[in-house]
């Protein structure tokens, strides 16, 4: 670390906070210097040094103990995604770019969730299923139970990378949903979600991957079709 001599300072003092987690210099659970300390090491002013801490106790990076100090927490790759939120404020996504997103992550996801998925996940599954036919004559609220049923999918992966990205991008999935089902109707949802639970029951990785994958290559195309059209 070296001294800031810029005078809107906090963001810096957060990048060279996190530099020395991501680093490993500050392990988690250790106990990282007080705002006097790095007060000095940095050449910046307390209120700089306790912006940047707040920041990152926000994100679930910092812990501060009262009269003891502030520590570095355990951090999971979710809580590393919390720190790119606010860089995450997009543009509305062409919803084609979108099905290229989905392409790339789903297919993957859905093996894995047919590997991972407990029971209770599986419940999950049939649930929103359910909710799936009796509104599907209801495009809004049948592509709110889509969109639901593709996330309860990333949540039985059981990776937390995979599930707090979805997060971050569920308003574009949203969007991009709605507008799916708003064209292309509520069949191919019904279809292919069936069946990607009987995958999932059975654990069966390649079917889950295999079923996942033309549903949304068949998506990509119907789509395709109609903007052709």
């Amino acid at each position: 670390m070296h001294p800031i001599r810029r005078e809107s300072v906090a963001d810096l003092v957060y990048e060279q906070i996190m530099e020395q987690i991501l680093k490993g210099e500050w392990a988690p659970g250790s106990k990282i210097p007080s705002e006097n300390e790095l007060s000095r090491l940095l050449g910046v002013s307390r209120i700089s040094i306790r912006e940047a801490f707040q920041r990152l106790v926000s994100l679930g990076i910092l812990e501060t103990r009262q009269g003891d100090g502030t520590y570095v927490k355990e951090i999971t790759p979710g809580v590393y995604m919390n720190s790119l939120i606010p860089l995450c404020v997009l543009d509305p996504a062409d919803l084609m770019e979108v099905m290229e997103y989905r392409r790339i992550i789903e297919i993957e996801t859905s093996s894995l969730a047919a590997e991972r998925a407990t029971e209770g996940d599986i419940d999950e599954l049939r649930e929103i299923y359910a909710r799936m036919q009796e509104n599907q004559h209801d495009t809004a609220a049948f592509a709110e139970e889509d969109l639901n049923f593709h996330l309860a999918m990333a949540k039985a992966s059981k990776n937390s990378l995979i599930i707090k990205v979805n997060q971050v991008v569920k308003n574009i999935l949203s969007k991009s949903m709605s507008d799916i089902v708003a064209s292309l109707g509520t069949n191919m949802g019904l279809y292919y979600h069936k069946r990607l639970i009987d995958a999932v029951v059975r654990k069966d990785r390649e079917l889950a991957r295999r079923l996942m994958a033309e549903h949304i290559e068949g998506t990509i195309e119907s789509l395709q079709g109609r903007f052709v059209s």
